[in-house]
């Protein structure tokens, strides 16, 4: 007899599709109840002698942990620790730690025995603690929102004191804090931001954290008349002699401005009357647009 193969999987296909999921449902389950074995990382605390550090990174220790799987599987979200003491009678820089599984502080509640840690031994090396004062660099980037201006930002520390191991320190010439984005910024802000510490490696730092200030203010405009125009050469006067300059800036810098902040000029002129076209030069920080653009070139010394 001929057997249909796409009908056999076509027929009833609601109740076949829950019974497998059923079996992949109990599968699952009897497999996270049966006991299992695995190796896993463990958070390793060395505790230092005062005015001492560790000049290297700490490796890999793991343990050996028996249980549920689904009671393993937890170990690696909220890892065992293992802590170790070099006592201050210590005065060599080469130490040999024995480990042992009563170091190791499992975490509560979790349904796991502890066969073994491996290694069982860890050489580490000690040094003499260094100081240094370094700078911390920005990398913090502001966007004023349209119509508004930074003034300023400043981090507050802007310097940190690093310490470890004397050859790692006297490398380090300042540190950076994370990459951090401030779109669209209205008003004057302050933010916390983390020093990026990915690259210090032993190194470690008198502070995690400094602040961003940032000050922002509204753009304005100010119109200053009577402003004179000087046109190059130093023959030519114009018609009209002053000019009405606008400026665009934040307020504080714009209040201050006064006729002698702004310089008008035009390039010197061939013919009597000739039309020259105007540009003014606001202070730093400021924009400035002159009315008229362009005056009529007199002449003053024949």
């Amino acid at each position: 007899m001929q057997v249909d193969i796409r009908q056999a999987i076509v027929v009833n296909w609601p109740i076949k599709v829950t019974a497998l999921a059923s079996a992949a449902v109990l599968w699952a389950a009897l497999s996270a109840e049966e006991p299992a074995n695995q190796l896993i990382p463990l958070r390793l605390e060395i505790q230092t002698p005062a005015e001492r550090i560790l000049a290297q990174e700490i490796p890999l220790v793991q343990g050996r942990f028996g249980g549920p799987a689904d009671e393993l599987i937890k170990l690696y979200s909220d890892p065992p620790v293992l802590t170790k003491v070099i006592p201050d009678s210590v005065t060599g820089f080469a130490v040999t730690l024995e480990l042992s599984p009563q170091d190791v502080i499992v975490p509560p509640g979790a349904d796991v025995s502890l066969d073994d840690v491996l290694p069982r031994r860890l050489d580490v090396t000690l040094d003499e603690v260094a100081r240094r004062s370094v700078r911390i660099v920005s990398r913090v980037t502001v966007d004023a929102a349209p119509g508004f201006v930074v003034m300023g930002a400043r981090l507050l520390p802007d310097s940190v004191t690093v310490f470890g191991p004397e050859a790692l320190v006297n490398r380090i010439g300042s540190v950076y804090t994370v990459a951090l984005d401030l779109p669209d910024v209205r008003a004057t802000v302050r933010r916390t931001v983390a020093i990026d510490t990915t690259a210090l490696g032993v190194v470690s730092l008198s502070r995690s954290e400094v602040e961003v200030a940032v000050t922002i203010q509204q753009l304005t405009q100010r119109t200053i008349g009577g402003v004179p125009v000087i046109i190059a050469g130093g023959v030519w006067g114009s018609e009209p002699a002053t000019v009405q300059v606008t400026v665009r800036g934040p307020s504080d810098r714009l209040s201050a401005l006064t006729r002698d902040s702004l310089l008008v000029t035009a390039p010197a002129a061939t013919t009597e009357g000739e039309m020259v076209a105007l540009s003014v030069r606001p202070p730093t920080g400021l924009t400035a647009t002159v009315s008229p653009d362009s005056v009529q070139a007199t002449r003053i010394i024949q």
